[in-house]
This record gives C-alpha cells, sequence and structure tokens, in this order.
C-alpha cells in the first residue's frame, strides 16, 4: 500500500514538472536549470511599449524578473517616436538595466479659425503668427492648442501631431457679449490700469464681459487694486483714493518768519504746525522782512520730515545786477536789485480802470526786477522742458524779441519754472512793484527814445491808427533793450508789450491788470499810470518777472 502511494506521488511530480517545463511561462525549474536574472527598460518616453522577442511585455518604465538567462531581441515602441531595436544578453543573477533613447519624430499642424487673426498657443508657448498657420515641421507629440481672439470665446482643445503625418484643425470662434468700461476716480488725476486685461484702459474701452482686475494710483494716494465684474453695456466704476498723510516737523530761525506750503500743484497756504500733510511734492515759502527768502522743495512720505530753515540776512546795493543759473543749462533772465524807498505815482487821464488814482507808493522790502522783458529765447526753453507749443505772433519771431501771446497763467507758470530751476522764488510784479520801478526811475528821454511805441513806421502800415509824431523804427515789438534804459537800468517799461502783474482786474481773478504801454500805443496810454485789465493773450501783451531776495 504504502509503494502504491509513493510510486503515485512520484507520478504526480514527473506530470507537473513535465507541465511546469512545457509552459511558456518562466516557471520554476527553469530558473533553477537554466539560471534567470532581472531586466529594468527605461525610455525618454512615458508609457512605451516593450517586446522581448516579439512578445509584449508592459509599459515603460518596467521591471521584469526572473527573466531566464540568454538572448533577447528588445523593442520599445511608442506612438510618437520612430520604434528602438537592440540584441541584450541576460546573464544569472545579473541585474540588468537598458535605457532607450527614442529618437525625436516630426509631423505637420495646420491650425485656422474663423473669423482669421486669432492668437495661437501651443503648451503654453505662444506663437508668433496669426491664423491661419502651418507648422510643418513639428515634433510629434501631444499638444494643448488655445486659439484667442478679442471680442471672440477662447477655445481650448487637444491635438495630437504623429509622425510623418500632417493634421488640420480647423476652428468656429464664437463672439462673446461685450462690455463698455468707465472708471471715474477721486482725485480725478488718478492713473487707471486694467491690471490683466487684453486693452489698455482709456475712458470707454470696450472689453468682452468677464471679471477684471482694475488698478487705480496717484502720487500721494493710496492705491487701490479690486476685480469688478463687467456686464454687457456701461459699466461705471467709482473709486476714491486714500490720502496719504506726513506730518513735517518745521523749525524756522527766526522763528516768527512767515511760511506759506503748497502740496502737489494746490495753491499756497500757512503752514500749520503739527497738522499732517498730503505726501508727495512739497514746497515751501519761508520770508521775513531783511532776510532772503527761502524756497525749499521736496517729498514728504508717510514717515513725515525733520526740517531745519536759519534765514540769513541780505547785505545788497540797489543797482547791484544778478542772474542765477538753472538746473537744466543756461541762465535765467538778467536781474536788478531795486532798493526799498518811496515814489509819488501820477494819474492816468480817463475814467475805469485807466484811471489810477494818485498816490504815493511804499515799498519797505528790496527785491530784484528784471532788467528786459522775458524774450522768446528765455520762454523757449521752458517750453522745450515743459513740452509746451511756443507762442507764435507775426513779425516778432526772434529769440531776441519779448515773448507775446501767452496768458496770464503761462507767463506765472514761466515763473515758478524759474523758481524750481534756480532754487530762488519768481513770480510776476504786482502792481505797485512795477508803478514804483517804472516812475520812481522813468527816463525823461523823448517818447521814440525810450521804446517803441505808435509811431510813423507803424502808421505807414496802419494807416488809419493814431501814432506819435516820431519814428522808433519798427512797425511791431522791437528786440529787447533795444531803447535807452531807465535810471535803474530798466529797459522797456515804456513801450514795446504791456506787462502782466500778479494784481486781479475789478471784477475778480478771471481777468489781470497789465501794465505799461505797447508799440501799438499812443495817447493816453503812454502815461506812466495807464493800466488795463485782460482775460486772455495778446501779441501786444508779455512780461518781466521780479525775484525775491
Amino acid at each position: 500500500m504504502k509503494r502504491r502511494w509513493l510510486a503515485a506521488a512520484a507520478a504526480l511530480a514527473l506530470l507537473w514538472a513535465a507541465a511546469d517545463w512545457m509552459t511558456l511561462e518562466v516557471g520554476v525549474l527553469k530558473p533553477l536549470v537554466l539560471g534567470a536574472g532581472s531586466l529594468r527598460v527605461e525610455a525618454n518616453a512615458e508609457r512605451a511599449q516593450v517586446r522581448l522577442d516579439g512578445l509584449p511585455h508592459g509599459e515603460t518604465p518596467l521591471t521584469l524578473a526572473p527573466v531566464l538567462a540568454g538572448r533577447y531581441r528588445l523593442l520599445v515602441e511608442h506612438r510618437f517616436h520612430p520604434p528602438a531595436a537592440s540584441e541584450i544578453e541576460i546573464r544569472r543573477g545579473e541585474r540588468l538595466l537598458v535605457p532607450v533613447e527614442l529618437a525625436p519624430a516630426y509631423g505637420g499642424l495646420l491650425v485656422a479659425t474663423n473669423p482669421v487673426g486669432a492668437s495661437v498657443t501651443l503648451n503654453g508657448e505662444r506663437f508668433e503668427g496669426l491664423t491661419p498657420v502651418a507648422l510643418d515641421s513639428l515634433r510629434s507629440g501631444r499638444y494643448q492648442v488655445v486659439l484667442e481672439m478679442f471680442g471672440r470665446e477662447t477655445v481650448a482643445q487637444t491635438i495630437e501631431v504623429l509622425p510623418g503625418e500632417r493634421r488640420e484643425l480647423i476652428v468656429e470662434l464664437n463672439r462673446v457679449a461685450m462690455s463698455e468700461l468707465r472708471v471715474r476716480t477721486a482725485p480725478a488725476s488718478a492713473r487707471v490700469r486694467l491690471v490683466d486685461g487684453p486693452l489698455p484702459y482709456s475712458p470707454g474701452v470696450r472689453l468682452p464681459v468677464g471679471v477684471y482686475r482694475i488698478e487705480v494710483a496717484a502720487d500721494g494716494y493710496r492705491t487701490k487694486t479690486r476685480s469688478h465684474r463687467l456686464h454687457k453695456g456701461v459699466n461705471l466704476v467709482d473709486v476714491t483714493l486714500d490720502r496719504l498723510l506726513g506730518v513735517l516737523d518745521l523749525q524756522v530761525t527766526p522763528s516768527d518768519s512767515q511760511v506759506v506750503v503748497r502740496t502737489g500743484s494746490g495753491r499756497f497756504q500757512p503752514f500749520q504746525r503739527g497738522v499732517p500733510l498730503p505726501t508727495g511734492p512739497v514746497e515751501l515759502r519761508i520770508r521775513k522782512a531783511g532776510y532772503r527768502t527761502e524756497l525749499l522743495q521736496f517729498r514728504l512720505s508717510e514717515a513725515g520730515r525733520t526740517v531745519r530753515v536759519v534765514l540769513k540776512r541780505y547785505q545788497v546795493s540797489g543797482g547791484e545786477r544778478l542772474q542765477d543759473a538753472l538746473a537744466g543749462g543756461g541762465m535765467a533772465p538778467r536781474l536788478v536789485v531795486v532798493p526799498a524807498g518811496k515814489a509819488n505815482i501820477g494819474a492816468a487821464d480817463g475814467d475805469g480802470m485807466r484811471a489810477l488814482p494818485a498816490q504815493a507808493v511804499l515799498i519797505d522790502e528790496p527785491f530784484a526786477v528784471a532788467i528786459n522783458e522775458v524774450s522768446l529765447g528765455d520762454y523757449r526753453r521752458y517750453a522745450e522742458a515743459m513740452n509746451l507749443s511756443l507762442p507764435k505772433a507775426k513779425g516778432m519771431d526772434s529769440d531776441r524779441h519779448p515773448v507775446v501771446n501767452v496768458s496770464w497763467r503761462e507767463a506765472v507758470g514761466y515763473a515758478d519754472w524759474l523758481s524750481r530751476e534756480t532754487g530762488k522764488l519768481y513770480r510776476l510784479p504786482d502792481e505797485r512793484e512795477w508803478a514804483y520801478v517804472a516812475s520812481r526811475w522813468a527816463s525823461p528821454a523823448a517818447p521814440c527814445q525810450r521804446g517803441n511805441i505808435a509811431d510813423r513806421s507803424l502808421g505807414q502800415v496802419f494807416r488809419q491808427w493814431q501814432v506819435v509824431d516820431c519814428d522808433d523804427g519798427f512797425v511791431r515789438s522791437a528786440p529787447i533793450g533795444s531803447f535807452q534804459a531807465n535810471a535803474l537800468g530798466v529797459h522797456d517799461l515804456f513801450g514795446n508789450v504791456a506787462e502782466w502783474v500778479n494784481d486781479c482786474g475789478p471784477s475778480g481773478c478771471g481777468s489781470h491788470i497789465a501794465r505799461g504801454s505797447a508799440w501799438d500805443s499812443a495817447g493816453d496810454e503812454l502815461k506812466p499810470a495807464f493800466r488795463e485789465s485782460y482775460d486772455r493773450p495778446s501779441d501786444t501783451r508779455g512780461f518781466r518777472v521780479v525775484r525775491e531776495l
């Protein structure tokens, strides 16, 4: 009985061994008899198919164990690459690593849209051209294609480019609803920017309906960036910026000096200690009788600032000549120091604006006045620096002629520019100062020797005009300094062009006073006290500047 059981077991073992040996699988006996190792196949493309002697074994990266010792034909295939074949040998107990470099392959892709002109992005990289575009040497692979056109829906599609094939992608781009954006800001001068918009912002810009980030910024204000959903039609967005403030600790000697301050492009106001000021550009003007005026310009931050100023006493003499250099190159107009004193101003004939009552004018502080009217050459430097157009006038277009056809505000702008360029305080003269210089040092010379007025030369061109019976040789204005100066050395206070002064007109500051006669003046207009009010420029009006000492 025992023998029969042993014989049966032996028979079963022989049958199992024969079956194990004959199977296509590696099994148990083959590795023991023939030997085995392991194989790892890695490729430069994921999920490449691996075959050994024609039989599939899986996708890269692939590890096979055990693998019977012996020689094999290894084939690695991928749909985007040519196949790579090689002979390998696996030895008993060996761990074999086979790296496979699949060669690149190329195909073609045609991308077209209706309408044409869409931008094309392939796998996140923007293509230079617009649809239709033909890519004839495109590396095989899978591509995410994004098509964009302003006012049309964005389309994203995935397409495979196969070796040696040319694929076509034709897409219809549908219209999207459009919105109109207008941003109202406080302050009105704030800058508006679309952070991620397809177009730069301008009032009324048309954008596809959607969500946009809008940035509003202005000097001296806290920048705001907000997301806004724009709907079809007009979208009005209001943004109010918060003012940034800082404290200016100003210490002035002498302590009773007069201090005015201007922030940004506002007006000068009395400085109040301890009161926060808007951050950004700050301008200080510090004055005291007997001391030189100080002009300071700087930027104030939220951290605040401490400024210490010690005014210096001036030592000047009447008639002393001055001239300041401009920071941008060149020189400011030449000046002469006007001493303090008193002058009697006579009355003009007539009534209304032209009648200035006789009075004594007292000037208790010396100042400097420009020897000449501001010339076109002087004004040209300012216009070029500020990117402004240059005023023009017939027959008065050389740089030595006085500048004309400038408004009162343009004249003030030039004086402010001189202040910034020189660090000294320039401005228009007030009426008292102008009359003081014109009357106290008036020249006794004959009219056509003192200045350019309506004379016989003008009468030959403008025959209906009233003229003076003398000849100065000019029809319109003359180059500055062409005539005899007054006793202080100042030219053209008589004739040439009337001059804007700081004072407002009789009905308010919609108009301003001009003093002096011009190249078209005769009769009462030649009298020292003549004055008139204007609200616009003319080719008979210019200006001169004064500088505080």
